[in-house]
């Protein structure tokens, strides 16, 4: 790393503490390895592919690559930023070319996916044999297991929630929603939330990329819908047909919210909240610590998904993995650097600094989340979280994005009923059972 970039990386730092996207009493741990003279010069290389490149991620990475070559000499990480959106295809070329990254960063939806390739390494007996495995969440390893092998280590996790700006509450006297709330209790806040004359919508729904559909399937759910039912496909039931329409009419009838919803990802729906477009949203638990800085600890809090008709509901759980591929050129250094990644400082540092949560419990039982009110409704999820329904089938891991989406995006725009879409999605699901 030249001095130019360790500068703009320092003084970045330096921005978000000012800002308060990171906590002031953290900026020194994060600034010295990128002060610090570097101690691996000559040591064996290890590619890591980081695969959510943003501001705040890839200089909280960079730190953390700089203190584990710093802590050790036998290895040196070699850092390789690729946007999500070209990620995939990147690790699937690479992993054709029998060139791919010693370790990478992916959400465990693509694990299987590579694990079908033959690609991943097998880290069963590594994880079994180490220190913290029993430390980790039973749910947790259930997110990185593939055919009853571990393929990844699960290094954060998160669930679903719904953020709400109580400032806004408060001036437009509206009911703060209540851990129990109902589907009708959020469409009343959501209207209470939309005031188009100040250009003020009541919910940031996503339209794009993976989680578009995920958060839509989470209302279905809430209505006694399921993706799997003895083996086979039954997302296209009445349920789940009652609860997308209710869903899409959030944004097809009652306007409440921003017409941007087409297009928005999950950069949209955050900066959409912070710069007070939205007054809520759905998001996991890593974007609370860039919410203080946008709006405020003390203007927003949050609170679980709301109850359907059924009586139920469910928050997905995901694991942001740390995956090692068996072709790789240094599968030692990747190992050492993953494990050390999930110690405890470098990820309670990583976790805290991004608003993810730990997969370790003692970790996550630690004050930090447990005593903030911005963790309170996704903690307060746990007791209903499940792993994602559409982990089941390695195959479905690509086809949700490519071609669920696009399917999703005509049923949002009104191309395509809510059972003309659950229909066609089915067929996407059931030829990719693999």
């Amino acid at each position: 790393m030249n001095g130019q970039r360790v500068l703009s990386r320092r003084q970045l730092l330096k921005t978000m503490a000012a800002t308060g996207a990171l906590a002031a009493a953290d900026l020194a741990w994060w600034e010295e390895p990128l002060i610090r003279p570097r101690r691996a010069w000559g040591a064996a290389p290890v590619r890591f592919q980081f695969s959510v490149p943003e501001p705040k991620r890839n200089v909280l990475v960079e730190s953390l690559v700089q203190r584990f070559n710093q802590a050790q000499k036998d290895f040196e990480v070699k850092l390789e930023f690729v946007p999500q959106a070209q990620a995939r295809q990147k690790l699937i070329t690479s992993i054709a070319a029998g060139n791919p990254p010693d370790c990478c960063q992916v959400w465990d939806n693509w694990v299987g996916e590579f694990e079908g390739m033959g690609a991943v390494e097998d880290l069963t007996a590594k994880a079994k044999e180490w220190k913290h495995y029993k430390d980790v969440l039973p749910i947790a390893w259930q997110t990185v297991t593939v055919h009853n092998k571990i393929a990844s280590l699960p290094w954060v996790v998160t669930n679903d929630g719904v953020y709400y700006r109580t400032d806004r509450l408060k001036e437009y006297g509206i009911k703060a929603p209540k851990d129990d709330w109902s589907f009708d209790d959020f469409l009343a806040t959501a209207k209470a939330f939309t005031k188009p004359d100040k250009n003020q919508y009541g919910f940031g729904m996503r339209g794009q990329g993976t989680w578009a559909v995920l958060y839509a399937t989470e209302f279905m759910y809430a209505n006694g819908a399921q993706v799997l039912k003895d083996g086979k496909v039954v997302i296209n039931s009445k349920e789940a047909a009652e609860a997308l329409d209710w869903y899409l009419d959030l944004f097809r009838k009652h306007k409440v919210c921003p017409p941007s919803v087409p297009t928005d990802g999950w950069r949209g729906i955050v900066e959409g909240f912070g710069r007070g477009i939205t007054n809520t949203y759905i998001h996991n638990s890593g974007s609370a610590e860039e919410q203080k800085g946008f709006v405020g600890d003390k203007n927003f809090s949050t609170v679980p998904l709301p109850l359907g008709p059924a009586k139920k509901r469910a928050s997905f759980y995901f694991s942001e993995t740390l995956t090692a591929f068996n072709k790789g050129k240094s599968r030692d250094g990747a190992w050492r650097f993953m494990s050390w990644l999930m110690e405890d400082e470098p990820n309670l540092m990583y976790t805290k600094g991004l608003g993810l949560l730990p997969s370790r419990k003692s970790l996550a039982e630690r004050p930090e989340f447990t005593a903030d009110p911005a963790y309170q409704g996704f903690l307060k999820s746990f007791p209903f979280s499940m792993v994602s329904p559409y982990l089941a089938y390695a195959g479905w891991g690509g086809k949700i994005d490519s071609e669920g989406v696009p399917l999703f995006q005509q049923a949002l725009v009104g191309k395509l009923t809510a059972k003309e879409f659950l229909e066609k999605f089915a067929e996407v699901l059931t030829k990719n059972m693999t």
